[in-house]
């Protein structure tokens, strides 16, 4: 038992190196096209455009590799080599995305597609691997949430050090130009992600519980995909509320940097790292408290209020400027209160979408872990495309690119000015036309796909603590008289 406790120790560690590099690669790609390559108007678009219509691509993908995971089992485990293949080939697609290829206009977006498409198919690879062999450690419940809190927690962890560290690392002038700072931090970040899914390879074992290990009698085919996914009339509910949910959080956040230095002005400053602070104390007091609370209360009164504090997160932080006062302090709460709610959602979409594991099972009569986690990258990658296109229409829509980003970032790149005189530019070429453009697309545009995440999840998710122990219960006995059988069969 203690040495199963430290091998998902080493699991739920390891998610911190994950989302260090695919924080960079989803928060930070944009600004590293604007303020460190200085993308014109139709080149962001195009960049958006492609990003979205590598998702037509992700439908067939992420399933697909689902169903391959599911069918192979080798002498390594059945989840590990894909653990270990797909993070060296997401890790060298990562940082290829933050080079400097002195391209422009066609050739630019044509050499980002094809690198970007075989980003998102190396980390699928990652990733649903690495998520599925989460759902098999336990199959109770409360253990369920603890090692799905302890994980983002750490994964958590890693987001906000990418999130807080790298405006400092390419503002500070310190690694040089933006353009060679990213290439040092990318490298920096995927090293780290590599060496943690090595831990994982190494140290953590699979799992051996019968529910989980049950022979299947024949191997799951590309066309049984449709029937595994959308005859778990629970699993599409939960598809559109992640989606939903992810589309807010990743519009809010890659818009973050962005406020931080164009409409609060602070280019270069240390109220971006203080408030990823903030944000970083507040998810993890989060996934802290979620166990305890889930002791006390069902998951919607959780979910409930977890709603009702992002709600008035948004709520306050759109206000900011406007009718309360522009300073850390009022923005700092509302971070607080937006991200606080946001990580109880994480962590018990993460609990709700194994639960559709055994849901499928007890419904359909098979067990498909990776088929149905492959959904959670899908939706993950589809949330990021949407954000990328609304961040890049923002930012050409409000003009903000053509007349305060592209002229700042060219003189950064031949003068390097000092951040009085950055700061300075920005305050007399940004309006509030555009102030207000960016508020309403990081705030007012987020809040009401979260709250499409909610209404689904109150009124059509159906798999509450009781209905899940009632179908691991007939479950186990199913297995159990599926073994008798066998061996009444054996002895004739």
């Amino acid at each position: 038992m203690k040495k199963q406790k430290q091998r998902v120790g080493v699991y739920t560690v390891s998610g911190l190196g994950r989302d260090l590099a695919y924080t960079l690669y989803s928060t930070y790609l944009m600004v590293f096209f604007t303020d460190a390559l200085g993308l014109t108007e139709w080149e962001l678009v195009a960049v958006g455009i492609v990003m979205s219509i590598a998702r037509i691509w992700d439908a067939i993908n992420d399933p697909l590799m689902g169903i391959i995971i599911d069918n192979r089992t080798t002498r390594w485990g059945k989840f590990k080599p894909w653990i270990l293949v797909g993070a060296i080939t997401s890790a060298i697609c990562f940082f290829l995305l933050f080079q400097d290829f002195k391209l422009a206009g066609g050739a630019f977006v044509a050499v980002f597609a094809i690198i970007y498409v075989l980003s998102d198919m190396t980390y699928t690879m990652n990733d649903i691997a690495y998520w599925t062999m989460y759902s098999t450690f336990s199959t109770d419940a409360k253990e369920r949430e603890k090692i799905g809190s302890q994980a983002r927690t750490f994964a958590s962890i890693g987001m906000f050090i990418t999130v807080a560290l790298t405006p400092l690392v390419y503002q500070s002038g310190a690694l040089g130009t933006p353009k060679r700072a990213f290439s040092i931090w990318s490298l920096i970040i995927v090293s780290i992600f590599l060496i943690s899914q090595i831990a994982v390879v190494l140290f953590v074992r699979e799992s051996k519980d019968p529910i989980m290990t049950q022979p299947k009698a024949e191997k799951t085919k590309f066309k049984d995909i449709l029937k595994i996914i959308f005859k778990n009339d629970q699993l599409v509910i939960l598809m559109f509320i992640i989606l939903f949910l992810n589309i807010g959080y990743f519009i809010t956040t890659a818009l973050g940097i962005y406020f931080f230095n164009y409409d609060f002005n602070k280019y270069g400053g240390l109220e971006f790292t203080i408030f990823s602070v903030i944000l970083a104390v507040s998810q993890l007091l989060a996934f802290i408290l979620l166990p305890i609370l889930t002791k006390k209360y069902k998951r919607k009164t959780v979910f409930t209020l977890a709603f009702g504090l992002m709600t008035a997160g948004y709520a306050s932080f759109f206000l900011v400027g406007y009718v309360l006062p522009m300073n850390m302090i009022f923005i700092g709460i509302a971070g607080f209160l937006l991200f606080f709610g946001q990580g109880f959602m994480q962590v018990l979409h993460i609990i709700m979408l194994a639960d559709t594991i055994e849901y499928g099972q007890w419904k359909l009569g098979t067990r498909n872990e990776s088929v149905i986690f492959s959904v959670n990258p899908f939706v993950v990658k589809l949330a990021t495309s949407i954000q990328i296109l609304v961040v890049s229409i923002t930012l050409a829509i409000t003009k903000l690119n053509r007349d305060v980003i592209k002229p700042l970032t060219d003189e950064i790149n031949l003068n390097k000015p000092d951040n009085d005189w950055i700061r300075n530019f920005i305050g007399t070429n940004v309006t509030g036309e555009m102030r207000f453009g960016l508020r309403m697309s990081m705030l007012f545009i987020p809040f009401l796909f979260v709250l499409a995440s909610f209404l689904l999840y109150r009124f059509k998710f159906k798999i509450d603590e009781n209905m899940h122990q009632k179908i691991t219960e007939e479950l186990r006995v199913r297995v159990e008289l599926d073994s008798i059988n066998i061996k009444f069969y054996n002895t004739l």
